[in-house]
């Protein structure tokens, strides 16, 4: 739900060069938690002011974390590490509501192959986060190829490879058409046709390639994800690995193509025709049928969404889990080109091949998106399994959403196919056990108590509001609150 009129704060002090908190109301904590510029964002040159307003718990936690305005490209970052925000228990702080601007920045505005970003982060002296995408020359680069190796292999051959590695994943694609995948201690083999084997290995035979370093850092980055890409092609072996995404955007471009043709996203969640929605926030792997349009959606990009419809993509388009453009569009945090595709003639309630609607797919997020319901959502669809939107929205222990979703219609009495109720979602998740939880699940802090993986406030208010709509626990394949 998009509530306007959020209780403003603002918070006057001089803060130190060590960022010291002020004396008085603490609205931000020391230290910051980790914040990266979004690279989609930077890539898309967007910048701007991010508000987010939250509520202090008398745990020192924060709780009904949302964006109130700012571009949606950034509003996700920010609501996240304002989630992860820590204050001193106080009781005195309980129920105060805030609000904090993240102003991003990129200076200066403009990319380079010579220039890489890093991502800076800083207080100023009014109680807002400036976080700044400095583009250097501080790019480390190692193991470059002199102009003989730069010469391109002739052709194919027999025996050729490619591979790309990842902190726990490999991936391996021969020019027999052999496909080799690997995660931890699982390792998994299959067959493409030789022929797409050998045009994606075709695709390396480039000068952009060949002309890539060994290796790409930036200096002093701490806050990047590391890959690299191992090449047979014409008998001889290349090797290309960088971290902090920091390397030529070819780099990018040929990892895809190799995990479009192996079908990664296979290999890391089975039969996309099974696959649930909670996965869709994470779902940036090439997949079967999806399409640029979805894909721009996913990112809340207004300008790729033009494009994706001028290039012929359409609103029906489906991939293989049954997903359309505006689930995509739902699983964007801020929802921000939903209305737009409902204006556009977006089937608000077309189904996945599990039964699943793009208001299950903004409740994921923790989300009621008010244009689905203004535009007739159905609020108590289920799907194969027999769950709700509000099932799949507890989890998130938003009350402010769950009332959203209640005033809506929401029937809080349902039960899915193995008989749990919407309460039984909300205990669940509060004991960091989920009943339905992404393959790469997010980072969830449980403390002392084993059942403690919500904000109490959260918890204890969005338990209430089920209760009082006539929900009851079922203890059906749930913990136990001790």
């Amino acid at each position: 739900m998009k509530t306007p009129g959020i209780l403003a704060f603002m918070l006057i002090c001089a803060l130190g060069p060590t960022f010291s908190l002020c004396q008085g109301q603490k609205v931000i904590p020391d230290p910051l938690p980790e914040l990266k510029y979004p690279p989609i964002a930077r890539a898309a040159r967007v910048q701007g002011d991010v508000v987010v307003s939250f509520r202090q718990t008398s745990e020192g936690r924060t709780a009904d974390v949302r964006a109130i305005a700012g571009p949606p490209m950034l509003q996700g970052i920010a609501v996240e590490n304002v989630k992860a925000w820590q204050f001193a228990a106080t009781a005195e702080a309980a129920g105060q509501v805030h609000k904090v601007t993240f102003h991003f920045r990129l200076d200066p505005p403009n990319d380079g192959y010579d220039s890489q970003p890093m991502t800076k982060v800083e207080l100023d002296g009014v109680g807002d986060v400036r976080v700044l995408s400095i583009i250097t020359t501080g790019l480390e680069r190692s193991e470059c190829p002199s102009a003989v190796d730069r010469a391109l292999p002739s052709a194919v051959i027999s025996g050729d490879f490619v591979e790309v590695h990842r902190w726990n994943e490999v991936v391996r694609v021969g020019e027999d058409g052999s496909v080799v995948w690997e995660q931890g201690k699982t390792s998994r083999s299959g067959r493409i046709n030789p022929a797409e084997a050998k045009s994606l290995l075709e695709r390396f035979r480039i000068e952009a390639v060949w002309a890539l370093c060994g290796n790409y850092n930036q200096a002093g980055l701490m806050d990047g994800d590391g890959s690299s890409i191992k090449l047979r092609l014409g008998g001889r072996e290349k090797s290309v690995g960088e971290y902090g995404d920091v390397a030529p955007p070819i780099f990018r471009e040929v990892e895809l193509a190799v995990d479009a043709a192996a079908n990664t996203h296979q290999w890391r969640h089975g039969d996309p025709s099974t696959e649930s929605i909670v996965e869709i926030t994470f779902e940036y792997l090439p997949k079967p049928g999806k399409t640029k349009l979805m894909d721009a959606a996913h990112r809340g990009d207004k300008a790729g969404v033009r494009a994706a419809f001028g290039a012929g993509d359409k609103l029906t388009d489906v991939d293989a889990s049954g997903w359309t453009p505006l689930m995509y569009a739902a699983s964007s945090y801020g929802g921000s080109v939903v209305s737009e595709m409902l204006k556009a003639g977006a089937e608000v309630n077309a189904r996945s091949k599990r039964g699943e609607t793009a208001l299950m797919a903004s409740a994921v997020t923790g989300m009621a998106d008010e244009d689905l319901l203004d535009a007739g959502a159905d609020v108590n669809a289920v799907n194969d399994v027999g769950m709700t939107a509000l099932m799949l929205l507890v989890q998130r222990g938003e009350p402010q959403e769950i009332t959203a979703l209640l005033k809506a219609g929401a029937d809080a009495l349902k039960k899915d196919a193995a008989g749990r109720t919407a309460l039984d979602y909300l205990n669940a998740a509060n004991c960091g056990r989920p009943i339905v939880q992404e393959k790469d699940p997010q980072w969830t802090t449980v403390g002392y108590s084993r059942c403690n993986a919500l904000s109490d406030d959260n918890y204890q208010e969005s338990k209430q509001l089920l209760t009082n709509a006539g929900a009851r626990a079922t203890r059906v394949s749930t913990p136990k609150r001790p």
